[in-house]
């Protein structure tokens, strides 16, 4: 299966208590970058390539999407200030 996880940079209106800086713009591809390393590391996962301000996630035989996230939530909290997604996508 391959699922499709967007991205996006952070925004002002996602500047609080939890996210209290913007990270510097130029910096932003190299997080995207690392995040997609990041999930290329999971034994659950045998590919994950930066698309379109995307990450194109391709599982690895047998896995489905709830073990997808589970495993990706520590990911997501690394980056949290850094970037932010907008959730998985089933694209093949």
């Amino acid at each position: 299966m391959k699922y499709r996880l967007g991205l996006k940079e952070i925004t002002e209106d996602d500047v609080n208590a939890q996210c209290p800086f913007m990270p510097e713009p130029e910096d932003y591809q190299m997080y995207v970058a690392a995040f997609a390393d990041d999930f290329n590391q999971l034994d659950i996962v045998e590919s994950a390539v930066v698309e379109n301000n995307s990450v194109i996630i391709k599982l690895a035989e047998g896995v489905d999407i709830e073990q997808l996230r589970q495993v990706s939530i520590s990911i997501h909290q690394n980056y949290w200030d850094y970037l932010r997604t907008t959730g998985f996508e089933k694209i093949a």
